[in-house]
C-alpha cells in the first residue's frame, strides 16, 4: 500500500451500515479530508474490542492517520477539533507520510525487522531526527527558500509528536517515538519583532483610502486587535449598537470557541457601512442579515487563510519604504502586536489588552511588548544630555 506521490490511491477496507465488508480506493489526501468514514472505523474498533482485541487490530497506517484526525475528542462536538485544526493535521500528517514512503527503501535496509504492512511499525528514533534535520534544512518551500522557519517547525513538531504518543498509547506501535524528536520550541528572544508605529499604520490606511474594501478591513484589524480568523467568521448581524455603553460591538468567536464582543469605533462603523453601500448591501444594522462583513468580488466569505494572504498582498504593494526593514512580510498578525502597543502607549492596564486580545495567559500579551518596554525602562534616559 505504497503511496508515493499524491496522485497515487489507498485501499481502506471498511464496514457499512449493513456490516459489511466494502473495499474503498481513494487518493489518500482526498480520504483524510472527508469526515463521513469515522463511523465505519469505529463500527471496526468496536468488533475488535467485542472480541478481546486490540482495537486497532489490522487497522493500517493510513487508517491510523485518519483515525487520529477524526477521532472525537469531546463529549460536546462545539469543542471538538476544528476544520482548520483538522487541515493543519492532515497537512502535517500527509507530508510526514509521503516522504516516510520516499525514504521507505532506506529504511527497509536501515532495519533489522521491516514490517512490510506497516511503515509506522518499522521506523526507529533515528528515522524521526532524521525526518526533523529534512524539515529544518532541505525541504523547498514556495517561496524559494529551504527549510521551514522556527514558529513553523515548531508547529509541525508538536502535531507529529502528538499523533505518535497517541500511536503508542493505543499499542499500534511499541516504541516511543514521540520522545525521539529534538526540542523545536521557540524560545522569546528568537519571536521576530513585529512592531509596527502609528505613523506606519496610518500611512497603510490612507494609503487606502480611495478603496472601500481596504480601506475598512485595515481600519479594523488595526482599532480591534482581532484575529484574521475571527474577521473572516464574521457577518453582518453580529455588529450590534449596546446603547449601555453607547456604542458599536462585533461578537465574535475566537480560539477555543470563547465568545467575546469586540468595541467597534464610529470610524470603522463608517467605513464598514459606505464597504457595504458600495457593494450594494444595506448599511442597516440588522440581526438577520447574515452576509459576511468582508466578502469576495462575487459576494461570497473568504477563508481566513486567503483573507490573510489577501492583506499581507495589499500591504506589500503599497511599496513603502519602512517595509523594507520589517522582519518578512507584514501579515494581519502584525496589527494585533499594534494594537497591543498602542494600547500600551496610550496608557490601557495590561488586564485589559490581555482580555482584549483573549490571551489565556497574561505571558502571551507581555511578548508582544517585550521591546517596547525594554525601550520604556533603559536606564539611559535618566542620564541628562547635557552632561555630555
Amino acid at each position: 500500500m505504497l503511496m508515493e506521490t499524491k496522485q497515487s490511491s489507498t485501499v481502506i477496507h471498511l464496514y457499512n451500515q449493513e456490516q459489511k465488508l466494502t473495499v474503498l480506493k481513494k487518493n489518500f489526501i482526498d480520504f483524510l479530508n472527508e469526515d463521513q468514514y469515522y463511523n465505519a472505523l469505529s463500527i471496526i474498533m468496536d468488533d475488535n474490542e467485542r472480541n478481546e482485541h486490540i482495537p486497532y487490530t489490522n487497522f493500517t497506517d493510513e487508517m491510523m492517520i485518519y483515525t487520529f484526525i477524526h477521532k472525537p475528542s469531546h463529549l460536546h462536538v462545539e469543542y471538538d477539533k476544528k476544520e482548520n485544526t483538522k487541515k493543519e493535521y492532515i497537512r502535517d500528517l500527509y507530508q510526514f507520510y509521503t516522504h516516510l514512503h520516499k525514504e521507505s527503501s532506506f529504511i527497509k535496509q536501515d532495519v533489522q525487522h521491516y514490517n512490510d504492512a506497516s511503515l509506522l511499525k518499522s521506523i526507529q528514533p533515528r528515522h524521526m531526527k532524521r525526518y526533523q534535520q529534512w524539515l529544518k534544512n532541505e525541504v523547498p518551500l514556495r517561496n524559494g527558500k529551504v527549510g521551514y522557519g522556527r514558529a513553523t517547525l515548531a508547529r509541525k513538531v508538536v502535531v507529529l509528536k502528538s499523533f505518535f504518543k497517541w500511536l503508542y498509547e493505543v499499542d499500534y506501535i511499541e516504541r516511543k517515538l514521540h520522545t525521539a524528536f529534538l526540542s523545536s520550541e521557540v524560545h522569546k528572544e528568537d519571536r521576530p519583532d513585529r512592531y509596527l508605529s502609528y505613523e506606519e499604520v496610518k500611512q497603510l490606511i490612507d494609503y487606502y483610502a480611495y478603496h472601500p474594501l481596504h480601506h475598512a478591513l485595515l481600519t479594523l484589524l488595526a482599532t480591534t486587535g482581532l484575529r484574521i480568523q475571527e474577521v473572516a467568521t464574521a457577518a453582518w448581524r453580529d455588529i450590534y449598537y449596546d446603547s449601555r455603553q453607547g456604542a458599536f460591538y462585533l461578537k465574535v468567536k475566537g480560539k477555543r470557541n470563547e465568545v467575546r464582543h469586540a468595541l467597534i469605533k464610529q470610524i470603522v462603523m463608517d467605513r464598514l457601512q459606505t464597504l457595504r453601500q458600495r457593494k450594494g448591501l444595506s448599511p442597516l444594522l440588522d440581526p438577520s442579515d447574515d452576509t459576511p462583513l468582508f466578502t469576495t468580488n462575487r459576494g461570497n466569505s473568504y477563508h481566513f487563510s486567503d483573507l490573510s494572504k489577501y492583506v499581507t498582498k495589499i500591504i506589500k504593494q503599497t511599496q513603502f519604504p519602512f517595509l523594507q526593514y520589517k522582519q518578512g512580510n507584514v501579515t494581519p498578525h502584525w496589527f494585533r502586536h499594534y494594537f497591543a502597543q498602542e494600547a500600551h502607549k496610550q496608557g490601557a492596564p495590561l488586564l485589559f489588552i490581555q482580555q482584549t486580545l483573549a490571551h489565556k495567559k497574561v505571558e502571551t500579551t507581555e511578548i508582544y511588548l517585550k521591546e517596547m518596554m525594554k525601550k520604556e525602562n533603559d536606564a539611559a534616559q535618566y542620564l541628562r544630555d547635557d552632561q555630555y
